[in-house]
């Protein structure tokens, strides 16, 4: 077994604005001989020159240039690199709060058998990062199994396929051959495969995690058609990889609907909120798998029954909610 725990891998590209105060957020607590892996991804801006400037002759970064191919492929290029017992995929543009690897260490020494490290989060707009609100939110806490996190997570409407929302075992991600391929929503597939794959998880009761939402980036811009499209490839190819991980039982069938209830909500809300509509081929699948999902209430029963008007009644809520922002 490797002596370095983690291995923070961070993809980057052209966030001279924000890489500096997300990697000094690391610095101060991840000390040599673990290590912050940074992959510039071709950046063209002054970001490579910053990151060189700043942490080149620190022993515990690595910096790694590769030609532009998106955060997928840079993650990827983090992990045939990395040489911790556990992979951390951190965004350039977020900030990590102390105790982080303080209690990762505590817990890997006392639960050795731990694969999956997670924790609570939290989102700030730009320039306001003490005005925060939750964002992944744990229900339950201290070891449990990771199937049974996931499952609270759906149910609880927390969770989230973003990479910088657990810390995973290399064992795990090197035994399951896990990798972001590069595709974009690249991190669906692999979060949902860590969570399945792990035989342990650990839950923290902090927020160690701070998301920053700012203007023009992917998470709070204006969506193309191409974008909702890949955002449903992504999601099939991470349900076939749940249909196709589990003996079918009855423990099962829940995670089953429970995804489903939480994917299709989410890409409804995507559309609502773009102001396009939802397309048609996520209505017909929302039509085909829902027909043999036992549902528990009105509003299950709706999404899978009546989408059309599912759709409908979500999209006053929407409008409702954005002319409050407004």
């Amino acid at each position: 077994m490797s002596d370095i725990l983690l291995s923070v891998i961070i993809p980057t590209y052209n966030v001279e604005k924000y890489i500096v105060e997300c990697v000094d957020s690391l610095l101060r607590q991840v000390k040599s001989p673990n290590e912050i892996l940074i992959v510039n991804d071709g950046s063209t801006d002054r970001t490579l020159a910053l990151l060189e400037q700043n942490y080149a002759h620190l022993p515990q970064v690595k910096i790694i240039t590769t030609e532009n191919a998106g955060a997928g492929h840079a993650r990827d290029v983090g992990i045939e690199a990395a040489r911790g017992q556990f992979l951390f995929f951190c965004d350039p543009d977020d900030v990590v709060t102390d105790g982080l690897v303080t209690e990762l260490a505590i817990v890997a020494e006392k639960h050795p058998e731990t694969d999956l490290f997670c924790f609570n989060s939290s989102v700030y707009r730009d320039g306001q990062i003490d005005v925060t609100s939750p964002k992944v939110r744990h229900d339950i806490f201290g070891q449990q199994k990771p199937q049974e996190v996931l499952l609270h997570l759906l149910r609880n409407g927390r969770y989230t396929s973003a990479a910088w929302s657990y810390i995973v075992s290399r064992r795990v991600v090197e035994q399951h051959k896990l990798r972001f391929v590069k595709r974009v929503h690249e991190d669906h597939n692999f979060t949902l495969s860590a969570f399945i794959k792990s035989q342990q998880a650990w839950v923290s009761r902090h927020v160690y995690y701070k998301q920053r939402i700012r203007h023009g980036s992917l998470t709070n811009s204006t969506k193309s058609n191409e974008f909702f499209y890949q955002r449903y490839d992504a999601f099939m190819h991470a349900w076939n990889t749940l249909t196709g991980s589990q003996v079918k039982s009855a423990w099962r069938s829940q995670l089953e609907k429970a995804y489903l209830v939480h994917s299709f909500r989410l890409m409804i809300y995507l559309s609502l909120y773009n102001g396009t509509p939802v397309p048609e081929y996520v209505i017909n699948a929302i039509r085909f798998m829902g027909q043999n999902v036992k549902t528990e209430n009105f509003k299950e029963w709706l999404l899978f029954n009546r989408p059309e008007l599912f759709i409908t009644l979500q999209h006053y809520k929407v409008k409702k909610e954005l002319k409050r922002a407004a």
